[in-house]
């Protein structure tokens, strides 16, 4: 029989049903579900969506933790012609309106706690998982996933919207990156490649859906047809126990997932884990006293480091057979995939530090609405023959790398301002603005330090000015409204007060005078 094509995630989760649809697909705490499930469930709950107006192309948002209910929800989403939007589930109220707002969600599915943190009127309509929510007017997620389903299914090309995956940049609110559905299974498709998976593998879910390498581990599993583990405490004792119980094959994760490994060494001494095949690493540079730890403690397991951008996926890994050459090297290309390294409009000579720019199938649409962010980021192959300008697009990641001489590639630092800590882009302006929302902070700038303790990669400095007048407890107010309104990766690490900020001739703030006076 001739496999069935697959150009959409739809098509995907099709011909996994149609040959492994007996084998576990989801394991959610104590309930497993197959791939016949999967299908079942996520026909039902595209039923309702149609029912519900959702037309083809529309966004339709998911504000929920982690679990089977969540995976129905994206994959019936696709099977209905839309595109879902998966909401980081630590956003709190004021971030989740303006996603919803910014790509005009017709309708969000969500935890019945988190749609009653929402102010009334923040989506037009909502499918809620749980309890019934305070306010009156949604729907019964179980009782929907419960109901059988018509078999109705949009059509869709690969070209089509498929997901909006929402990031912080260098300036402003989060950007939306649009997904066509040919990224997502083309994605898929490029790193199951070269992780070797297949439908013997069983892996562990650690990351969030709304960040794009979370995403991509639930593609590759639905591609080959392994078993995802949705693994939602991040307590070190329950990551080990979930690794043990589950006998897991594959785990991605970002530096701080491992030094939460780390923390159960002995363990691990005493007790390996054997059935662990590999792990990846992205997001971050393990610092290399870690790498060594986690070499030492999973002699059998292949440790995979990987460098992507949300705006393009995945763009390099370093092959586990050249893990020697240190956590600074990226690797190169996946597979694919060119990677260029452009200094001023040229190819960089080898050693040269230049812009890591990214080529291949995988290269997003660009951000939702906003072109001028897309033109900023995204354009034309720099290295094409003036006749091919104009054929594809590249993304420039904004991350500075050099090449060696034998076309490996070493992570040197970024060419602006924007924050990564523990595998979150943090954009400063945002957290100033949310400093000065504090209606104590007069003036306020974000800076990225590294991080002393060696995990997170980079933790937020806060340098502000207060109001006149500004209470005595002020920094615990701040603490307090950054608590209130912002994920805790975004909550500066350390706050320095000073009398005024210095500005520059044209009456900004002077970042770098900034930086070299509190973050050297």
């Amino acid at each position: 029989m001739i496999a069935r094509p697959t150009f959409t995630l739809d098509d995907l989760l099709l011909r996994a049903a149609e040959e492994h649809g007996e084998r576990t697909a989801i394991v959610d705490g104590k309930a497993s579900h197959t791939y016949e499930d999967l299908l079942a469930a996520s026909d039902s709950l595209a039923t309702a969506l149609v029912d519900a107006g959702v037309a083809r192309g529309d966004r339709v948002g998911i504000y929920m933790q982690k679990s089977w209910e969540s995976i129905v929800a994206m994959l019936a989403i696709s099977q209905a012609g839309a595109a879902f939007v998966n909401v980081n589930p630590a956003l709190k109220a004021a971030q989740v309106a303006y996603i919803a707002g910014d790509c005009d969600i017709r309708l969000l599915i969500a935890d019945t706690d988190k749609l009653d943190a929402l102010e009334p009127g923040s989506v037009p309509q909502a499918f809620h998982h749980g309890r019934a929510p305070k306010q009156p007017g949604s729907t019964d997620l179980a009782a929907i996933i419960a109901a059988p389903g018509r078999g109705e299914r949009r059509p869709l090309i690969e070209t089509d919207l498929g997901t909006v995956l929402y990031t912080s940049g260098s300036t402003g609110m989060p950007k939306g990156v649009a997904f066509s559905q040919r990224n997502l299974v083309v994605g898929a498709e490029i790193v199951s490649t070269y992780l070797e998976n297949t439908a013997d593998d069983r892996i562990l879910s650690v990351l969030p859906f709304s960040f794009d390498y979370g995403l991509n581990q639930l593609t590759c599993a639905i591609r080959v047809g392994a078993s995802l583990v949705v693994q939602r405490s991040q307590l070190p004792g329950d990551l080990l126990r979930g690794l043990r119980q589950n006998e897991i094959t594959g785990l991605a994760g970002v530096p701080p997932v491992w030094s939460l490994l780390l923390r159960n060494a002995k363990s691990l001494e005493a007790e390996p884990l054997t059935a662990l095949r590999y792990i990846t690493n992205s997001g971050g540079r393990i610092p290399q006293v870690n790498l060594d730890a986690l070499r030492r403690l999973l002699p059998g397991t292949r440790i995979f480091l990987m460098y992507g951008l949300t705006e393009a996926f995945r763009s390099t890994f370093l092959p586990p057979e050249e893990i020697d050459r240190g956590s600074d090297c990226i690797g190169k290309a996946i597979p694919n995939t060119e990677i260029l390294v452009i200094k001023d409009g040229r190819a960089a000579e080898v050693g040269e530090v230049g812009e890591l720019v990214h080529r291949g199938p995988t290269v997003a649409l660009g951000y939702w609405g906003n072109q001028e962010a897309t033109d900023r980021v995204y354009g034309p192959n720099p290295l094409a023959p003036p006749e091919l300008l104009e054929v594809e697009r590249v993304v420039r990641s904004g991350d500075l790398v050099r090449r060696d001489a034998d076309g490996y590639l070493y992570f040197m630092g970024r060419n602006d301002e924007m924050i990564k800590s523990g595998g979150f882009r943090i954009s400063p302006e945002e957290v100033e603005n949310l400093l000065i929302a504090s209606g104590v902070v007069h003036e306020a700038a974000a800076l990225g330090v590294d991080d002393p303790d060696g995990v997170v990669g980079q933790v937020v400095l806060a340098v502000i000015s207060l109001r006149d007048d500004a209470p005595e407890d002020a920094l615990q107010v701040i603490r307090d409204h950054m608590v209130a309104n912002a994920p805790p990766y975004m909550a500066p690490r350390d706050i320095v007060v000073v009398d005024e900020l210095p500005k520059g001739a044209s009456g900004k703030l002077d970042r770098p005078a900034i930086r070299r006076a509190h973050a050297a």
